[in-house]
């Protein structure tokens, strides 16, 4: 195929051997430039209009030299989904959702990895190096493996960790930086230039290969473009590539009409929208993205021109959502139409009811929202707003509880996070709001201990949140059994210095009696679990901690720690467990204690 590199902002042309990136002359991003003849002149109409869909199926139309050198892993070919139900809530006649998780790492990226590390084999790459917020990172690194070329991937310090493991188990070398996306580009390309290694990333080739995805959209259609289609912008490569896509069969004739291109963002981080809004050229620098939109979070994009350009070009606009907004679509995805995406994916859907109120789209017009990764990539994010589910013992009498409280009804409700109680509140007010909060109400059993809780919080000096009393249900809703204590920790003192050991007193109810006894430890909780043990010891039930985890449940000054516990007994039996307060020993004990009655019962019970 006959192409050229050229650039969108001075217009420099370039060949490829020069430079695959940036232009050579100004640094501006670079475009693929086709004759649309030499296309045609190659083209079976019959064979693109009866081949099945994959993204290889249009390889006449990228800017691969050899095909003997594709490295594909069968991308592309992915499910438009009519999406009757959620459009029958939201008013929507023809709404589908173009479901690029369905590719083979689950994300969009595949289509222009496919493109770029064939180029990279082309071009006698040595080794593959791309910046990346996760997604490209997963994608990018499975292709190098499939090319057999080294893959350096250099991405922001706190990446989720499905893409993470992708990354590492593709066998790519991860180099984390603390910073963000826009820290870590520079970086990459000067590594890239100074070692000889191809630089992939948000550049031309990549755009080319996201071309594809327009391509599938028009065949799912019957060979006719959609009225809109809503993209997720994060650099803006993948919004641009889909309307060159569009923009292509238009010029073969294969379409008689292009559709509106509408990007979205999240309201926190609308560098491309808030460029659109205010009629500039380039896109509005947001200095500390953090959305809850990860693989769109990106402060400097890279093809802002060109996602500008495709917007107006195609008479289209931009629009923001909220995060509780994006993290409430991808819910409603889930449920309406059991597409499980991740929040990126997820903007096109929280953007709906705006665009429609605005008359920006109509109710009978074909929408394609593309959805660009699984939820599999972020599924910490999907789960963040509620309580960790119930754990139940495995016997009738926790199942009946699960079913007589209507656990499974349990929500959340998501929203800013508000102080609660600065004071104790009275039981009713207490009951309101574990109503309001998360849509069932308990019985008097865990409605007292949650106002313990909620007492002790407060005792602390501190005020009680929204998160707090999730995090303090989450708690109950780990012990549902309703047995008495065998153990109950009643109080605590502990005396700990830099260079000598811990010291400690405790007072405990122990089958019923109180109970006091000393400890000495390498740490306060080591003393004070040696203090329990002189009272417990006569259980013979050979308690130990297995794991041991302290996380922050509520972030800042005043922080509530969940502590996290794996304890076994001497006969094999197993529980983890949970607690949250402000006090991290507390919650240590109170996990301990929640474990130490588990595994006492679960020893009777099996006769251990």
């Amino acid at each position: 195929m006959n192409y050229s590199l050229a650039c969108v902002s001075c217009g420099t042309s370039c060949d490829e051997t020069q430079s695959t990136t940036v232009c050579p002359s100004c640094g501006g991003q670079l475009d693929v430039r086709y004759d649309v003849q030499d296309i045609l002149r190659s083209l079976n109409i019959h064979a693109l209009r009866t081949t099945p869909i994959s993204a290889t199926k249009y390889l006449r139309f990228l800017p691969i030299q050899d095909f003997r050198k594709i490295v594909s892993l069968h991308e592309g070919g992915t499910p438009l989904q009519h999406c009757t139900r959620l459009g029958k809530k939201l008013g929507l006649n023809r709404l589908f959702v173009k479901n690029e998780g369905a590719n083979p790492t689950g994300v969009f990226k595949d289509r222009g990895s496919m493109v770029e590390v064939t180029k990279a084999v082309e071009l006698g790459a040595k080794a593959i190096a791309c910046a990346s917020t996760g997604n490209m990172a997963g994608s990018v690194s499975a292709y190098a493996a499939m090319a057999g070329l080294p893959c350096y991937v250099v991405i922001p310090e706190g990446t989720p960790l499905g893409k993470m493991a992708q990354t590492v188990s593709y066998g790519a070398r991860i180099i984390q930086i603390r910073g963000t996306y826009a820290d870590c580009v520079p970086l990459c390309q000067r590594m890239a230039e100074e070692r000889g290694f191809y630089l992939a990333g948000d550049y031309a080739f990549r755009l080319e290969g996201a071309k594809t995805c327009a391509y599938e959209i028009i065949e799912q259609l019957q060979w006719k473009a959609p009225d809109v289609v809503i993209v997720p912008i994060g650099c803006g490569t993948h919004m641009a590539g889909i309307w060159k896509g569009f923009q292509d069969f238009h010029a073969l004739k294969l379409i008689d009409r292009l559709p509106r291109m509408i990007g979205v963002q999240p309201e926190i981080v609308p560098t491309v929208v808030e460029a659109w809004r205010q009629g500039k050229e380039r896109y509005i620098k947001v200095d500390k993205p953090a959305s809850v939109a990860s693989a769109v979070s990106i402060g400097v994009p890279q093809d802002d021109i060109k996602a500008l350009a495709a917007m107006r070009d195609s008479g289209g606009c931009g629009e923001t959502a909220a995060d509780d907004a994006i993290l409430d679509a991808e819910q409603l995805l889930a449920s309406s139409e059991s597409l499980f995406v991740e929040p990126a994916s997820a903007i096109p859907v929280a953007t709906l009811q705006v665009l429609l109120q605005k008359k920006l789209i109509g109710a009978d017009e074909t929408i394609v929202c593309v959805a660009t990764g699984t939820g599999l990539k972020d599924p910490k994010m999907a789960v963040s707003h509620l309580p960790d589910p119930p754990i139940l013992e495995p016997t009738n009498e926790d199942i009946n509880r699960y079913f007589s409280l209507k656990l499974y009804d349990i929500k959340a409700k998501r929203g800013q996070q508000e102080v609660l109680f600065k004071t104790v509140p009275t039981m009713a007010e207490l009951k309101q709001a574990l109503k309001k909060l998360f849509a069932v109400s308990f019985d008097e059993q865990v409605d007292a201990g949650i106002m313990a809780s909620v007492q002790q919080f407060l005792q602390k000096g501190r005020s009680v949140s929204t998160s707090d009393l999730k995090n303090i249900v989450e708690t109950f809703l780990s012990d549902l059994s309703g047995r008495a204590k065998i153990l109950s920790v009643e109080d605590f003192s502990v005396t700990d210095t830099k260079h000598a050991e811990a010291t400690s007193h405790i007072k405990v109810a122990f089958h019923g009696k109180a109970r006091e006894a000393d400890g000495i430890g390498d740490g306060t909780f080591d003393a004070i679990i040696n203090a329990i043990e002189k009272i417990t010891k006569s259980d013979q039930l050979g308690v130990r901690l297995t794991d041991y985890e302290v996380g922050i449940a509520t972030p800042g000054s005043a922080a509530v720690v969940k502590v996290t516990m794996a304890m076994a007994d001497s006969a094999g039996h197993t529980v983890t467990v949970s607690a949250t307060s402000p006090d991290v020993i507390v919650a240590s004990l109170e996990a301990y204690e929640k474990g130490y009655n588990l595994l006492y019962y679960r020893a009777g019970r099996n006769g251990g």
